[in-house]
């Protein structure tokens, strides 16, 4: 008896494979190309939002502009997801509204040339220790496009942990000197503040100045700053002077 052997690829259908490589059920896949080690995919929305964000009046396709994002690597090859989206403008010849660009936060997040999927990843990387250069190299691609990514969705994610504020009565401020890699010589300082009752870092200022720091604890919660009993520190008149004004 003969047994036949199924196929080893589960997706072959182009809807499928786009949904199990980024994600998204309302994306079509248009084109694959492959350059060399290179693969890229090339998607367009099938779901477009026509109202004009000015007067909201029907908009009509101007332009096909092509967007090219750094995806999380398939198999082990380097991936790029090539957007086509649409840019559009308002039929209404008494709008005052410019052309706008179609944009899908699921997608990409504005001005960030990583994936949704993929900044979630890096952050997610460099986050948990590893360093910015050694996930550009895995994602091949220029270090500034894995830190700008990174930096983003870091502040989105410290902006919306509460937790980490709500739970301390105890801070403590402290100062790391950076030299700068150049060819004159200088340093640059940053502050972290610590939460030292539950031993973690609540925020990292890129400054030491009595302005800046001071400024930090002052746009705190008032039910924070009055929970707070206990400030540590050095030797520093700056950040003494802080806990004297702010957190008397």
């Amino acid at each position: 008896m003969t047994i036949k052997s199924k196929s080893t690829f589960v997706r072959c259908e182009p809807s499928q494979i786009v949904e199990a490589l980024v994600g998204l059920k309302d994306v079509r896949v248009i084109a694959y190309r492959r350059i060399g080690p290179d693969v890229e995919l090339v998607i367009e929305q099938t779901v477009l939002q026509r109202s004009c964000p000015t007067c909201g009046g029907a908009g009509q396709i101007k332009e096909r502009p092509t967007v090219r994002y750094v995806d999380l690597p398939v198999y082990g090859q380097p991936m790029r997801l090539a957007w086509r989206k649409h840019r559009l403008i308002c039929r209404r010849p008494d709008c005052a509204g410019a052309s706008w660009t179609s944009a899908d936060h699921r997608i990409a997040a504005k001005n960030c040339l990583l994936t949704t999927r993929c900044a979630k990843w890096a952050t997610v990387q460099v986050g948990t220790g590893r360093a910015v250069s050694d996930v550009a190299g895995e994602l091949s691609c220029d270090w500034h496009t894995v830190n700008d990514a990174v930096m983003a969705y870091g502040r989105a994610l410290l902006a919306a942990d509460r937790r980490r504020l709500n739970a301390t009565t105890a801070i403590g401020l402290d100062e790391t000197s950076f030299v700068k890699l150049c060819s004159r010589r200088g340093r640059s300082y940053a502050t972290t503040v610590a939460d030292v009752a539950n031993h973690q870092i609540i925020e990292i200022l890129p400054t030491r100045s009595y302005v800046d720091v001071a400024g930090w604890i002052d746009q705190q919660p008032l039910a924070w700053k009055h929970r707070i009993r206990f400030g540590a520190l050095d030797m520093s008149a700056t950040y003494a002077a802080v806990y004297t004004v702010m957190l008397p």
